[in-house]
């Protein structure tokens, strides 16, 4: 699924509002990035509220997002309808 640079702006806006410093580009137009801070200012609670607000930006558009085994990348796909029980 395409990400928009749009989303990348906002989403780049959100991660600062949150002090987390962490920040997404663009690896291709279905992949993004996820550049991690410095070393001194990399901390636990940082990088899982960096995490979930990537989560919970794309959740609020109904799109899931995946995240490569390193955390180092993400994309997207839609969200597939609960099935009943």
């Amino acid at each position: 699924m395409k990400i928009e640079y749009r989303d990348i702006v906002l989403l780049n806006d959100q991660l600062q509002k949150l002090a987390t410093r962490y920040r997404v580009s663009y690896k291709n137009d279905q992949v993004a990035c996820i550049e991690p801070p410095g070393e001194c200012c990399l901390t636990g609670d940082r990088k899982e509220r960096a995490f979930a607000c990537i989560e919970d930006y794309f959740n609020k558009k109904g799109i899931s997002v995946v995240f490569s085994d390193d955390r180092l990348y993400f994309s997207c796909a839609e969200k597939q309808p609960e099935k009943p029980a």
